[in-house]
């Protein structure tokens, strides 16, 4: 490095990488100032009495501040003027109407006869804090007629704007015009890094000054706050940098007693830091057009004038549309450079996969053969090929042992499908060796089993001499108290840095194109690994990868959409204004919801059981509770077909067992589900007992006896062909009769294999035509007192417990309703919350906003939640934020690969509201608030009542069983509920069970039950 003059003062000089949090609360947006060269008054509406106003006043004016407390506006310019303000102000946004012209009367001639005289002002009005702000900068009579050539040329700028070819002559183009119009002595293009560091990207300027182009600014030199105002606001103008501030009379709002928020305000007087910040830079006045592209400021316009100088509002609002109009030019650039990026990408791409097509049992000579398509896909210039253990080198790369070594490095590391660095030195010190050719790496990987395969890109070391405007680490110093501040740098003369063992980085869609390349690369494995292998294992481990890959991706497919429909369900129930008619409604569908879920896992399972990876798990459970709930879940649906369930449980059956109740539950369903499927008419029957195991085995490891559960389920349906009474226990195997209804063949085979893990079996005795008979045994575990604990009641939340810090919370989620979702939820409850679309934008948001918890989605567009967790956690400050891995993929193996990639902890969509907040809790300590006395209805067993069958309707007429049929058929509730009122009170029980069928809108149930 070569440090230029060293500051010569006695302060104590710390470096860059020290904590600025406190730096960054600086409250520059409530200064109680503003700048010298106008009036700010605030008004309270609709009366608008002056209720603070600047203590210049005096001087515009020649008005005592304190006389004008109080006082109307109207005690200032004319009634006209201010009725013309008032119908402004019942308009929602002011800017449109700004600037007013304004007569202001001043105190001359207060004591005289003589007509007051007054002054012109442009007025601008905006509202803060339940205020009215209005800013008075006086009219210049020279400045009067300066409107008309600003048009021209903020008219020809956009023309020559527009020109541009490419991006770096945007930028050119834009600093020339912008100077041109606002004849500053400088204006630059600086451009915001990641890390919120800059460089001056563009630059035009008056010949005798000393060019700032391509020098780097520290991100010390824009404090975060500083950096939200910039945001916020189009344009800044400091007329002169050595002004004397002017106080607010009162400084605090008297609405609230706190400092006025002067964000939006154009006078707003500067922070003294930056104020000495302009004054060591010699610069006497400054203007900034805020350059925004996607929700993020990219950058400013920043113009400098080396004595005092003014610009009006109606040229400064000119400089605001060139550059809202530049930023707009920005992304349409920005956007053409990626799209030809990609177009490249995606031939490239095609004559891969054409190449491998023809050749397919030749991996390696296809890539080999592609090698200037393989390299010019991410713009490197080296690559190795590393298929199944063979190592083939193109370009400039590493040596083979080198390369070898660094892959079983990576691999020992962490086995993901990406991996990305611009200084792998960094990361692996051995780098050093081979940093000429390989300093930055991008790596896609595919595992199959013990075969593996790998393409790796190479980047050379880049040196780099980082030109800084002055010593960056000059950025902070202690105060005589010890209090760390931020320190105005005195030096901006040359300061330069060698970055060193570096690549040029990797951009996102360079990445992408990587990705979409492991997917080509995937596509040509499995098809040679298909024709090439012939061994039995082989096969059938591709076959596995591939089944997998397609229950992960149907998971996330069905999950995700059930994630929203169970978390808005949770919303609205939760909610006190949702009518209580409703409740009902949203516990039918939650419950059916949850079956939903519970199938989805339960067919996800399936691999695991092809795999031997199935396991039980078990905890102690309401047996009782479970059967009714079972029952309770098909009565509706029997009642609908005219068949009547009935229920028969042997004294035998203990009240409460050890084992796994989501298979036993899964079991019921798809037994008592074929049953009322393949059953027209007559009945059904569930009936259970228990027998106590013998003496060597009726005791578990945990010493609790042990029984086997019989279950049988006996329909009257259509019956089962003994040639079939097997083979309905195979996957994907279906009856003729099962062919023609709905189902995927699946739900016996998964009952036998559950039933099977849990020490028991699945029959059948069926007949043709006549009904069949299933029996399921399972091993269970009576519990004792002692094992139960009971469940919690479920409460509902209304909010944080007071005291606690306000938690930012950054979600990162792609799908548009799960991400309102998570906002709408958090939010309800207290919580500050942003939400970002991709693994990039989490990144970045993460930067500038420091949210204490991230919830990441891991599968996302342009970049997933893997490699931004990899990328946040291998950033200064990344190791302490909370990340939980919020995703719809199902296996065990998504868990385990998110907490590698660094997650805190993993959450499974669809969640349930308690699950989040519980994770919440147990990270950040947070305390909830709940409603008192109060449960949520959605989990709430249905009070239904018995099924019904035609003949329990014989007790009425005739004529009235004709006239419930035809009110049903006709949809005419009305007219149902006329008739139910006729049943005698001794038949309450019939009366209750066919209102329930009109409540739930199962006219059809009516209609079949009175058809005769």
């Amino acid at each position: 490095m070569e440090p230029s003059d060293t500051a010569k003062n006695s302060e104590f000089l710390v470096a860059e990488t020290m904590d600025f949090s406190n730096c960054d609360r600086e409250p520059i947006h409530t200064p109680g100032l503003i700048q010298p060269h106008g009036i700010l008054l605030t008004l309270s509406e609709p009366k608008l009495e002056i209720i603070q106003i600047s203590e210049n006043v005096r001087h515009f004016l020649g008005i005592a501040p304190e006389k004008l407390l109080g006082k109307p506006l109207a005690c200032l310019c004319s009634k006209t003027k201010v009725k013309e303000i008032c119908q402004y102000l019942q308009q929602d946004n002011l800017e449109v109407f700004s600037p007013l012209k304004v007569r202001i009367c001043s105190a001359a001639s207060s004591l005289t006869q003589h007509k007051k005289p007054s002054q012109n002002f442009t007025a601008i009005l905006h509202r803060s804090d339940g205020l009215l702000v209005m800013e008075l900068e006086p009219i210049q009579a020279s400045n009067s007629k300066q409107f008309l050539p600003c048009h021209y040329l903020l008219k020809a700028a956009i023309a020559k704007i527009r020109q541009a070819a490419t991006f770096n002559d945007l930028l050119a183009e834009l600093v020339k015009q912008t100077r041109k119009i606002t004849g500053f002595d400088r204006v630059m293009v600086y451009q915001f890094a990641d890390d919120n560091s800059g460089v001056v990207v563009a630059e035009d300027k008056a010949a005798h000054l000393e060019t700032y182009l391509n020098l780097h600014y520290p991100s010390t030199d824009i404090t975060l706050p500083a950096y939200k105002l910039l945001y916020e606001n189009w344009l800044r103008l400091i007329p002169d940098v050595n002004y004397q501030p002017v106080r607010l009379i009162p400084t605090d709002n008297p609405l609230n007693d706190t400092p006025l928020d002067l964000s939006h305000a154009h006078l707003r007087s500067m922070s003294p830091c930056h104020q000495e910040y302009l004054q060591n830079m010699g610069v006497a006045a400054s203007m900034s057009i805020s350059l925004i592209n996607e929700k993020r400021l990219w950058g400013v316009i920043s113009c400098h004038h080396y004595q005092p100088k003014y610009i009006d509002y109606e040229m400064r609002k000119a400089c605001e549309f060139l550059g809202q109009f530049a930023s707009l030019e920005l992304v349409y650039q920005q956007a053409q450079e990626i799209n030809r990026y990609r177009l490249q990408g995606k031939l490239i791409q095609e004559k891969l996969r054409q190449a491998f097509a023809q050749e397919i049992s030749l991996i390696e000579p296809v890539l080999r053969l592609q090698q200037v398509e393989l390299l010019n896909l991410v713009h490197a210039q080296g690559a190795a090929l590393i298929l199944d253990h063979e190592v083939s080198l193109l370009g400039e790369t590493p040596s083979a042992e080198q390369v070898q070594a660094l892959m079983n490095w990576l691999l020992a590391k962490e086995r993901q499908p990406m991996f990305v660095t611009d200084s792998l030195s960094l990361l692996y010190p051995q780098a050093q060796e081979f940093k000429t050719v390989a300093s930055g790496v991008l790596v896609i990987s595919i595992m199959l089993r013990q075969k593996s395969y790998h393409i790796v890109w190479f980047r050379p070391e880049q040196i780099q001499i980082v030109h800084w405007a002055g010593d960056p680490h000059q950025a902070v110093s202690f105060s005589d108290d010890g209090e760390m501040r931020l320190s105005p740098r005195k030096s901006f003369e040359l300061w330069k840095q060698i970055v060193e063992a570096t690549s040029l980085p990797w951009q996102t869609v360079e990445i992408e194109a990587a990705w979409e390349m492991r997917n080509t690369l995937m596509l040509g494995v499995l098809e040679f690994s298909q024709q090439a292998l012939e061994q039995a294992a082989e096969r059938a481990a591709i076959a596995n990868l591939a089944k997998s890959q397609f229950l992960a991706k149907m998971s996330h497919e069905l999950r995700t959409p059930l994630n929203a429909i169970l978390g808005f369900t949770q919303l609205m129930s939760r909610d006190r204004d949702t009518p209580s008619e409703f409740q009902e409604n949203l516990s039918i569908i939650s419950r059916s919801g949850e079956h939903l879920l519970t199938m989805i896992n339960d067919v996800l399972e399936m691999s695991r059981i092809e795999a031997g990876q199935l396991h039980l798990s078990a905890s102690y459970f309401d047996l009782h509770r479970l059967f009714a709930s079972i029952n309770d879940m098909f009565a509706l649906k029997a009642s609908e077909k005219g068949l009547y369930l009935s229920s028969q449980w042997d004294a035998t059956v203990p009240h409460y067992v050890y084992g796994d109740e989501a298979k036993l539950r899964q079991i019921l369903i798809n037994l008592l589900g074929n049953a009322i499927k393949f059953t027209t008419t007559g009945r059904i029957t569930v009936r259970a007992k228990a027998v106590a195991l013998n003496d060597t085995q009726s005791k578990s490891p945990n010493s609790q006896p042990k029984i086997t559960l019989n279950l049988e389920i006996e329909d009257t349906g259509c019956g089962i062909a003994q040639g079939d009474v097997e083979a309905i226990f195979t996957a994907f195997i279906q009856t003729e009769q099962g062919r023609h209804a709905q189902g995927t063949g699946l739900g016996l085979s998964i009952s036998r294999q559950f039933a099977r893990l849990m020490g028991g079996e699945i029959t059948v005795r069926s007949n043709l035509n006549q009904g069949s008979t299933f029996i399921c045994q399972v091993c269970l575990s009576v519990a004792t007192s002692v094992d139960l604990v009971p469940s919690p009641a479920t409460r509902n939340m209304i909010g944080l417990e007071p005291g606690q810090p306000i938690y930012r919370i950054l979600v990162a989620e792609d799908v548009l309703e799960n991400r309102q979702l998570l906002i709408k939820l958090l939010q309800s409850v207290g919580f500050e919350v942003c939400a970002v679309e991709n693994g990039a934008e989490a990144i970045a948001q993460w930067r500038e906003w420091q949210p204490h918890l991230i919830w990441m989605d891991m599968q996302m567009p342009v970049m997933n939640g893997y490699i931004a967790t990899q990328q946040i956690r291998a950033t200064e400050g990344g190791e302490k934020v909370i990340i939980i891995a919020l995703t719809a993929s199902a296996f065990e193996e998504d868990r385990l690969a998110s907490m590698k990639a660094g997650c805190n902890d993993y959450l499974a969509k669809p969640f349930t509201e308690t699950a989040l907040f519980e994770k919440m809790t147990q990270f950040l300590g947070v305390g909830y608030l709940y409603s008192p006395g109060t449960t949520s209805g959605l989990h709430q067993p249905s009070v239904q009542p018995p099924s019904l069958t035609p003949q329990d309707l014989q007790i009425m007429p005739a004529d009235w069983i004709s006239q419930m049929h035809e009110a049903a058929l006709d949809l005419n509730d009305a007219k149902l509920y006329e008739l139910i009122a006729q049943i005698s009170p001794q038949e309450q029980p019939l009366a209750d069970a066919l209102k329930y069928l009109v409540d739930n809108f199962q006219l059809e149930a009516i209609a079949n039950l009175t058809e005769f």
